[in-house]
This record gives structure tokens, C-alpha cells and sequence, in this order.
């Protein structure tokens, strides 16, 4: 599979995250690097900036005011700023930080979802991101046609995707809701949904935001055992977490972020207590 290189060029245009009153510069996404190995993840002087809108912008007048060439006003927020990092294989990277610290906008910055809006992302490998409870998936249809969906997302056959619906519906273990809407699901249904797929699409670099914040401890236990065979087979695993018993548990390294930069990198024992100790203050 060709290497991934997302570089930063004069934004085509602007992007609204949702739930959010910002947007995001856009960069073009190209290929090349990463030659040395098989699989990984590398990143050099990353930045994501986001633009506040004031509460100007967000009235009828203040956006007929800029339509008709009025200065818009906004604020630079950046959630990551000079961040670089060597992901290879092998590697169980554990990230923590306070909420808003920039975790999950690491992720989608990682996973593509996200470019940069300043330096330069190459990931070698198929990925398969867990990035959000019911991110990816559609509210609408039941949890068997998203697996499938997300399957067709993934360039895998219906055939074989159907091959796999089995061991799919046993490890999310929500019983006859497999077959619902998943808009009657609850988040930890949501979660086991999504844990049981993602680890079916074969993956490289599996990129998990908080997993382990839902389900009951069988489920957890569960899923990390699930992890430790992929982690075994080579896999780079990528997992955000607030439990420092997790990364301690499951990483064999781990990184603090704080205000969008890195703290410390390094063994999880010691960047938990770290990151912990600072906590508490």
C-alpha cells in the first residue's frame, strides 16, 4: 500500500466541524516517504488551527456585513502547535491528557480525518479509526448493515465482510440489537459495535479514542486481550485514555499532551505518574 503524506498548501476553503463554532484550514493530501518501514506513522512540526468565529459573525448582520466586504473577525486557536512524533512498529502508544489538552484532535489528524494546518503527517499502512462513539457510523441503518458499510469503506469485500459478521455480532454482544437501528443503541452498545468492527478490518495502525471509558469490565478485558493479539501480530496501536490503569496495562509507551504540546515520552509507568502528579495539583 502506498505511503500517505499530508502537506500543508494554500487552503481550497474552509471546513465547519461540527458541534463546533470553528473551522479548520484545509490541506491537500499526497503521496510519498516512509520507505523504512513496512508500517508507521511519522509527524514533524504539526499544527492545527482552528478559527473561532466571534459573536458577530455568528448574527444575520454581522454576515451580511462581510458579504459585503466588511473584515471578518476571528479568533486563532490551536489545538496542536510544533508537534512531531515517530510511531513504528511494534509500538502501543497510550495518550493522555486533560480534556481539551488536544488528544482527540491528534487522532483525527493521525486517522486523515483532520489535515494539518502546518507541517507534515506520513502514515505507511492501513488504518482503521475508532475515533468516536458512533462516528462512523449511520444512526439509521442497524448495526449489521454498518458493519457492512464499514467494510465497503475499507475496500473488503460483501462476501467476505458477510464471512466475518459472525465473529462480529459474538464480540459486541448486544443480542437481538444487531439487527436495530442504531439510533435505539446505547453508547456502550455503540462502543462494542464499534470495537468488534474495527478489529475485523485487518488493520496496520489501529487508532482508538476511549474505548475503555464504556462497556462493563468483561467487555473491557475482553477487548484487550483482543488487542494483545493484535499487538502481537505486529499491529501499531494507538489508544487515548483517561484510565492510567489501561495504559499502564495494555501500552509499552506512552505520551502526555498538554494545551496541544508534548509533555513527556517515554515508558508508561513513568509518563502516567507524570501526567497524574500534575493532575492533581
Amino acid at each position: 500500500m502506498a505511503p500517505v503524506t499530508t502537506k500543508l498548501t494554500k487552503p481550497p476553503g474552509a471546513r465547519t466541524l461540527t458541534g463546533q463554532t470553528a473551522v479548520v484550514e484545509m490541506a491537500e493530501t499526497t503521496t510519498e516517504g516512509l520507505a523504512y518501514e513496512s508500517s508507521g506513522l511519522s509527524m514533524s512540526d504539526v499544527g492545527v488551527r482552528f478559527r473561532l468565529l466571534t459573536e458577530d459573525q455568528r448574527t444575520l448582520k454581522g454576515r451580511v456585513f462581510g458579504m459585503f466586504g466588511g473584515a471578518p473577525e476571528h479568533a486563532d486557536f490551536w489545538a496542536i502547535r510544533n508537534f512531531s512524533l515517530q510511531v513504528r512498529k511494534g509500538d502501543v502508544l497510550g495518550i493522555m491528557g486533560s480534556n481539551g489538552s488536544g488528544k482527540s484532535t491528534l487522532l483525527r489528524v493521525m486517522s486523515r480525518v483532520i489535515p494539518p494546518t502546518e507541517g507534515k503527517v506520513e502514515v505507511r499502512g492501513e488504518i482503521s479509526p475508532m475515533l468516536e462513539l458512533g462516528g462512523a457510523f449511520n444512526a439509521e441503518l442497524t448495526g449489521r448493515e454498518n458493519a457492512f458499510l464499514q467494510g465497503a469503506l475499507h475496500k473488503i469485500s460483501r462476501e467476505e465482510m458477510a464471512g466475518l459478521m459472525s465473529e462480529i455480532q459474538a464480540f459486541a454482544d448486544i443480542g437481538p440489537f444487531f439487527d436495530v437501528p442504531m439510533k435505539t443503541y446505547s453508547t456502550g452498545m455503540v462502543s462494542r459495535l464499534g470495537f468488534a468492527v474495527s478489529i475485523q478490518m485487518q488493520p496496520d495502525i489501529l487508532l482508538i479514542d476511549e474505548v475503555f471509558s464504556v462497556g462493563d469490565e468483561n467487555f473491557q478485558r475482553k477487548s484487550a486481550i483482543r488487542m494483545r493479539k493484535l499487538i502481537d501480530k505486529g499491529v501499531i496501536v494507538v489508544i487515548v485514555s483517561h484510565g492510567a490503569g489501561i495504559i499502564r496495562q495494555v501500552c509499552n509507551r506512552a505520551i502526555w499532551l498538554d494545551r496541544g504540546g508534548l509533555m513527556e515520552d517515554g515508558k508508561p509507568a513513568q509518563v502516567t505518574e507524570s501526567y497524574l502528579r500534575h493532575a492533581s495539583r
